[in-house]
């Protein structure tokens, strides 16, 4: 499956935060969406990086800063280290590129424009969902290779 089929079927939503929220305030908008990842801007609106649940609970738990003290440009993943996909790209590409690199979100771009976030469970259902009709499929072949229907 396509990524844009992928898109298709789970919308082109991307949630945003500012370099410059805290870290408490993140979190928050992270439990209001139930998003696992959001893009960070800077204030001119551009793109400086991602920041992951991930992100949030090692760096934070390591740095010792208080939340509400803490930035998110502290622990992001700036945009210059950002793996992106394109909507031409496979499920299994992306699959193959987030497990080699232990990622769980994947920015898509079209035109160089973010036009949606793919997690690791958007990819994976579509896997299994090709899986299965596949595998169907060829439970039917098996049963009558030569597509011969014979009716009494």
């Amino acid at each position: 499956m396509l990524v844009s089929e992928l898109i298709a079927r789970k919308g082109k939503l991307v949630f945003t935060v500012n370099e410059n929220m805290t870290v408490f305030e993140t979190v928050k908008k992270l439990d209001d969406t139930r998003a696992g990842a959001m893009l960070v801007i800077n204030d001119k609106d551009q793109l400086v990086g991602i920041v992951s649940e991930r992100d949030i609970l090692y760096k934070c738990y390591n740095s010792g800063i208080p939340l509400k003290e803490n930035k998110i440009k502290n622990l992001m993943t700036s945009a210059e280290n950002l793996i992106v996909g394109k909507m031409e790209d496979s499920d299994i590409y992306l699959m193959n590129a987030m497990l080699d690199k232990q990622i769980r979100h994947i920015p898509i771009l079209e035109n160089d424009i973010i036009v949606a976030i793919i997690s690791i469970e958007d990819v994976l259902r579509a896997v299994l969902d090709t899986t299965e009709s596949e595998a169907k499929l060829l439970r039917e072949y098996i049963k009558n290779p030569f597509g011969v229907h014979t009716y009494k």
